[in-house]
């Protein structure tokens, strides 16, 4: 790995690849463009498309020098001529970077237009790399077209977007595509253990792990958090430390709460919800990576030709629509409540078997707990009469509840507090339910 040396910059900048060799998972790119180089076909036009921070403007930059470098075109470029230098030091004046999303108008591609026909001054080819090119305006677009349907010779043009789908069907047509892949969590984890065996700080392995999730596929965030995290001070940093910066929850919590499901314990996972909750942690990070998790362990299942458990199909629906509702709800923690009870009140999961399917009343009194804290937060003086009493039976899609005294059940009953547990019944089940009281 060739890496710029100067301490004071950000570690994603430290570690910028150099070479094709240096770019992280996006091997399936890399080699089709070092066949390219070694074979002298080379195109006028490419299109670097995919998610943030998998080396995009890395891989043009790289592309830049096998072109220039005074040994190539060459599949490699040697980083010690001065056109490899000049390159990567961004002061070659044959190598133009053009941000698409602050320079989007129609006359800096007009000015783009008339530097293309000259000659490069000092290189082999003039390379211009456009950054998010889906941002460039309408007319600035057709603009370019017409650069790139007759390109002048001894240049070469290098587009990247993370939205293809934005780009116009004519450019997408005269550029050779290449997909950037995110990246897995082991790659990242690799990669950060290199690059912390030339540095000082010391991580522990869950909490590499931790920020290799963290990153989400993303090579460039997972570099910019491990700095944060060795900025925190000296010592060794752990999981917990990481958890708290991102805030994140622990790897292990997200373990037991897989374990939770997949033995049907609903009073468990929402048990570990609140708890989750109490320390302080985004319910929306909770979420994402527990879909994160449970997809992780679909794709394996399918892929080893297992059976798909239910009650992880059933989770992956649930928390999806969680995730989205958990943006505009009152209760942040309550869609992923719903979507625990929900996810395991549909038949008993795989591990519970010959335990008995749960009837609907043991279901609600196994949230029962959550229930008076779903009333408690929509109507605390509701909850004060709702606590007095039990659930005793359920009839369809009613809940008869047995009161302590007659004094309860008789203001319980009223209008405005037997609607709200109504409502908050309906949240945690579905459909329409009724209270009732009864014995």
């Amino acid at each position: 790995m060739v890496r710029e040396e100067t301490a004071s910059l950000a570690l994603y900048r430290q570690w910028r690849p150099q070479t094709f060799a240096g770019v992280v998972g996006q091997e399936h790119v890399t080699r089709t463009l070092r066949n390219a180089l070694a074979k002298g076909k080379v195109v006028h036009a490419y299109l670097f498309a995919g998610p943030r921070g998998t080396g995009k403007t890395s891989t043009a930059r790289i592309l830049a020098k096998a072109l220039n470098c005074v040994a190539g075109p060459a599949p490699e470029p040697c980083n010690a001529c001065s056109q490899c230098v000049a390159i990567t030091a961004g002061s070659a004046l044959d190598v133009l970077e053009l941000d698409a999303a602050s320079r989007r108008g129609i006359d800096e591609v007009r000015e783009l237009r008339e530097r293309v026909k000259l000659a490069p001054v000092a290189a082999r080819y003039k390379v211009y790399i456009i950054d998010e090119a889906h941002m460039l305006t309408t007319e600035a677009a057709n603009a370019l077209l017409k650069t790139l349907e007759e390109p002048p010779p001894g240049v070469v043009f290098v587009l990247a977007t993370t939205e293809p789908h934005r780009m116009p069907a004519t450019i997408l047509s005269r550029c050779q595509r290449f997909d950037f892949h995110r990246l897995q969590p082991g790659p990242i984890r690799a990669h950060l253990e290199q690059v912390l065996g030339e540095l000082p700080g010391r991580v522990t392995p869950a909490a590499l792990e931790l920020i290799a999730r963290a990153a989400e596929g993303s090579m460039r965030d997972a570099l910019s958090i491990l700095d944060q995290v060795l900025s925190l001070g000296e010592g060794e940093v752990d999981e917990d430390t990481v958890a708290d910066l991102l805030g994140k929850v622990r790897l292990g919590a997200l373990a037991r709460m897989v374990e939770l499901l997949r033995e049907g314990d609903a009073a468990g996972a929402l048990r570990l919800i609140l708890e989750v909750d109490a320390a302080g942690k985004d319910t929306g990070f909770f979420i994402r990576d527990l879909l994160a998790l449970l997809r992780e362990e679909l794709l394996r299942t399918v892929g080893q030709g297992e059976p798909v458990p239910p009650h992880l199909v059933r989770c992956l629906e649930e928390f999806s629509r969680a995730m989205e509702e958990t943006r505009t709800a009152a209760i942040k923690t309550l869609p992923l409540e719903l979507a625990v009870v929900k996810a395991l009140s549909d038949g008993p999961a795989p591990h519970r078997a010959g335990s008995g399917e749960e009837s609907p009343l043991q279901r609600i009194k196994v949230a029962w707990p959550d229930i008076l804290q779903a009333v408690k937060n929509a109507r605390p003086v509701t909850f004060g009469y709702l606590s007095r009493v039990e659930p005793a039976a359920v009839e369809g899609q009613c809940l008869k509840v047995a009161p302590g005294d007659a004094a309860t059940g008789e203001i319980l009953i009223q209008q405005e507090h037997r609607a709200v547990v109504e409502q908050v019944l309906s949240r945690f089940f579905g459909g329409k339910w009724k209270l009732e009281i009864g014995g």
